[in-house]
């Protein structure tokens, strides 16, 4: 009996410490940021041909600083997945995509983990743009903003096109008024046949496709 007993409670107590291990929180990541900054499109996403939880590649389409300091130049990689992906059929002519982000690589090859979704959806740009982006991520119009602090001053003036949301005025080196970001827009600017609400992609009678060089205006929680 008595053996029985202290193995009786020799196998509660390595249960009772299984238990305690699996109630430990795991380590929240540090928010550095949150704002909106443009990534280009660099292979098609389609409905038809992505299903849920394939992984997608973009790049910025432009540079900007981290509330921290580091620049993310413009083409730095962005990694996220589909978060569902739906094609047109016969039964329901309407489609959808949701994508979500998940990585930024920035200089010298580290990756931020981010959590975004898709804010705006813009057409190609002209390729006669400036190398940088004028102005992201914060209603002050500079770059990404940390958690409880104004962004910084615009970085480069002739920039790819985004609008100072503060003073309206147009930053973009190029002519074509369609080529402007503001980063406060939401929803589609520009394209046809295509909607987004809440993150979601949705067209009716065509399947979502959103090709290579579409800007898409990323909103994005940077984390540490």
């Amino acid at each position: 009996m008595n053996r029985f007993m202290v193995g009786f409670l020799g196998g509660l107590l390595a249960t009772s410490l299984c238990f305690g291990q699996a109630a430990t929180p795991a380590p929240s990541a540090t928010p550095l940021g949150h704002g909106a900054f443009p990534v280009k499109v660099t292979k098609a996403l389609d409905s038809s041909k992505l299903k849920d939880g394939d992984v997608i590649e973009l790049e910025t389409a432009g540079s900007f600083k981290l509330p921290n300091g580091p620049l993310v130049p413009k083409g730095s990689k962005m990694a996220g997945h589909v978060v569902s992906a739906k094609a047109r059929s016969k039964g329901d002519p309407e489609s959808q995509l949701t994508i979500a982000f998940d990585k930024l690589t920035v200089g010298g090859g580290e990756q931020l983990l981010v959590k975004g979704t898709v804010q705006a959806v813009y057409p190609p740009a002209e390729e006669q743009q400036g190398p940088n982006m004028a102005t992201a991520g914060t209603s002050l119009g500079g770059s990404m903003g940390g958690a409880g602090s104004p962004g910084s001053a615009p970085m480069n003036p002739g920039g790819i096109g985004i609008t100072n949301a503060k003073s309206g005025s147009d930053t973009q080196s190029s002519s074509t008024p369609q080529s402007v970001i503001d980063p406060k827009a939401t929803g589609v600017q520009g394209m046809h046949d295509l909607q987004l609400e809440n993150g979601v992609l949705t067209s009716k009678g065509k399947n979502v496709k959103l090709g290579t060089g579409v800007r898409i205006l990323a909103n994005v929680e940077i984390l540490k």
